[in-house]
């Protein structure tokens, strides 16, 4: 039998991974601060959370490519309090950040074209591009800089078949956020280059000690297409209810151009629930006391 080559088969538990269990199997206690599940660490969450999901409103099927409208509202509601304008006729609902990529990459590329990733950063930007059949070229963050994003760097990697350059902000596993002189000379690269920015924000509300002015998100620019990820995984502290979204920006051409094509591709999945969609609301309203557990911890 043979197997398609964009299934990754070297996927074998590292070395750190057998260390961590054994030692669970030798009963030894673990604080294990690379976790991010916040339904694993022992947090204290409200009992009724999840009630929202119950209404029944949930009931009745309403098929919308980029999601229900009162949804789409709630996430724009969203970004406003984290200091961005978006309409909520650019926002996109998903079922999760990585079905956010998929689709991205569907909408920027042929198969063979390029994406740049930061490194180090997400672990699976390497298979969600295989995936799709889109080469992930590493670009270097400024370790001297303290991890930063180094444009010049970026620039030297730009071929022919680039379409997009990925930022995540905070990086995983640095902590740096994308500092508004970075994003400026990037929204110049990439309006240069016709390249689009994607920027992975979804720990945009978990700063350790930066104000909003020393932070900037691929959303401050206006010069390039671009798109900002996010959903309740993190921003609610809910993974276990599976809603992602990302939202546009960018020249208006541009986005209606883009949103245009990207509809056809959510309209074949639909894959979002209609009780979470009609629960949005009240669940990203109800993130804040997660939120504020997480950053406790």
């Amino acid at each position: 039998m043979r197997f398609s080559s964009r299934v990754p088969s070297d996927l074998a538990p590292n070395r750190l991974t057998r260390a961590l269990d054994r030692l669970r199997a030798e009963g030894r206690p673990i604080l294990d601060l690379t976790v991010s599940n916040p339904t694993a660490v022992g947090l204290t969450f409200d009992r009724a959370a999840l009630a929202p999901l119950g209404s029944e409103d949930g009931l009745v099927y309403e098929p919308e490519p980029f999601g229900l409208a009162g949804a789409r509202r709630a996430v724009a509601a969203d970004f406003a309090r984290r200091g961005f304008t978006v309409e909520p006729e650019r926002v996109a609902l998903t079922a999760s950040t990585s079905e956010a990529y998929a689709y991205l990459f569907k909408l920027l590329c042929e198969p063979g074209d390029a994406v740049l990733v930061p490194s180090p950063s997400y672990p699976l930007f390497e298979h969600l591009a295989r995936l799709g059949d889109v080469h992930a070229v590493p670009y270097p963050l400024d370790a001297h800089a303290g991890w930063g994003l180094d444009v010049e760097a970026v620039a030297r990697l730009v071929t022919p078949a680039t379409r997009a350059v990925f930022v995540v902000s905070p990086n995983n596993p640095s902590g740096t956020f994308l500092k508004p002189r970075e994003l400026d000379r990037l929204a110049a690269l990439a309006a240069e280059r016709r390249l689009a920015i994607v920027g992975d924000e979804v720990f945009f509300d978990y700063p350790l000690d930066r104000a909003r002015a020393e932070v900037a998100g691929v959303l401050d620019q206006s010069r390039a297409l671009a798109f900002s990820l996010g959903g309740l995984s993190k921003s609610a502290g809910l993974p276990q209810v599976k809603l992602g979204w990302m939202a546009a920006g960018g020249p208006d051409a541009l986005v209606r151009e883009a949103l245009a094509r990207l509809e056809l591709v959510a309209d074949t999945y639909l894959s979002v629930s209609t009780p979470v969609q009609r629960a949005a609301g009240a669940l990203i309203a109800a993130g804040a006391a997660r939120r504020a557990a997480i950053q406790a911890r």
